[in-house]
C-alpha cells in the first residue's frame, strides 16, 4: 500500500467518479482504475462497487478511508511543515490573462489570497497580461507560471495544467442572424468576424478547423470579455466564449450558442516544462483544488 494509492483511493472516494479523480491525480482514468485494483488485491477485498455506473464505498471502502483521510491529514502537515522555511529570492512571477478575469475565473483572487495566507513564505506577484504573452514570457523565463484560455492545445516547452473546461461556444448578440441557431459551425462563420483572446498556438485546433471547412473568418484579438460584449452589441460580431449554464448576462441581449467541430475552451496553468519548482507545483495544485471544486458545482 503505496501513498499515491491511497491519493488515488481519496480522491475516488470524494469524486465517486473515476475519470473526474483522474483528472485531479493528474493521471489517466486506466492508471486510477489500476491503482484501484493493487489496493483492493492487497486489502482482499472490494472498496467500491459500481451499481447502474453509480459509484459506491463498501463496508471494507469505508473502513479504508476512515483511516486513510487522518493519514494524508498527517502527510499534508508534514509537507507544509517542509515548506514553512523556504525562502524565495523573489516572489513567483505569475502572468494572468485578461480573458480570464473576471468572468471566467471570478474567484481567482480570492484563491490567490488564501494561498498567500497559508504560506506567506511564498509571496505571489500576479501580474495581467494579454492571452498571447504567456508562452513566450514563460520560456524567456520572465514568469514561473501563467494561467491562460486555450482549446487544449499548448505553447512549445511549456507544461500545461486545465483547471476548468466548458464546450465552445460562440458568443452573439441580439441582431446577429445567427442568434436564433440552436447550434453553429465554423462554416455559418464564414466571412465574418469573430473576436478572440488571442492569435498563438493555444487555439491553433480553431484555425485548422476553420481552414479544413474552408472558412475564412476575420480572427480579431480582443482580450476584454467587456470589450467583447461592447463590440457584440453595437457594431456585431461575434466572440469565441464557454457554454455554461451557469453563465448568466443581465441587461445585455447575448446568446451563448454551442460552437460544433471545436475543443473544449479552457482555463489552464502554464508553467516552464523542463523543471517546475515546488512552489510552482504547490500553487499549480492549490488552484486546482480551489477551482475545480468551485467549478463542480456550476
Amino acid at each position: 500500500m503505496t501513498l499515491q494509492q491511497l491519493m488515488v483511493f481519496l480522491s475516488v472516494c470524494e469524486e465517486l467518479n473515476y475519470s473526474r479523480a483522474a483528472s485531479h491525480v493528474y493521471m489517466t482514468r486506466q492508471a486510477v482504475r489500476q491503482n484501484i485494483a493493487e489496493l483492493e488485491k492487497e486489502c482482499r477485498g472490494a472498496l467500491f462497487q459500481n451499481s447502474c455506473n453509480h459509484l459506491s464505498l463498501t463496508e471494507k471502502g469505508q473502513l479504508l478511508r476512515d483511516k486513510a483521510l487522518p493519514l494524508m491529514e498527517a502527510y499534508r502537515d508534514l509537507q507544509h511543515s517542509m515548506i514553512a522555511d523556504i525562502r524565495l529570492e523573489h516572489p513567483i512571477r505569475l502572468g494572468i490573462s485578461a480573458s480570464t478575469v473576471p468572468d471566467y475565473l471570478p474567484g481567482l483572487q480570492s484563491h490567490l489570497d488564501s494561498f498567500s495566507q497559508l504560506y506567506p513564505n511564498l509571496p505571489v506577484d500576479a501580474i495581467r497580461i494579454e492571452n498571447d504573452e504567456a508562452g513566450p514570457a514563460l520560456v524567456s523565463k520572465a514568469f514561473e507560471a501563467a494561467i491562460v484560455l486555450d482549446l487544449g492545445s499548448n505553447y512549445p516547452g511549456v507544461q500545461r495544467t486545465e483547471l476548468t473546461s466548458h464546450p465552445a461556444a460562440v458568443l452573439v448578440g441580439r441582431t446577429h442572424p445567427l442568434f436564433s441557431r440552436p447550434r453553429i459551425s465554423l462554416s455559418d462563420l464564414n466571412q465574418g468576424i469573430f473576436y478572440l483572446p488571442g492569435h498563438g498556438p493555444e487555439f491553433s485546433p480553431l484555425f485548422e478547423a476553420a481552414d479544413a471547412c474552408g472558412a475564412e473568418i476575420d480572427f480579431t484579438i480582443m482580450p476584454s470579455f467587456y470589450q467583447v460584449l461592447y463590440h457584440i452589441n453595437d457594431f456585431g460580431g461575434a466572440a469565441l466564449n464557454r457554454y455554461n449554464k451557469g453563465d448568466h448576462y443581465d441587461a445585455i441581449a447575448v446568446r451563448n450558442i454551442p460552437l460544433e467541430g471545436v475543443p473544449p475552451l479552457c482555463s489552464s496553468f502554464l508553467s516552464v516544462e523542463a523543471e517546475p519548482t515546488s512552489p510552482v507545483l504547490l500553487l499549480r495544485d492549490w488552484l486546482i483544488k480551489k477551482i475545480q471544486r468551485k467549478d463542480s458545482v456550476l
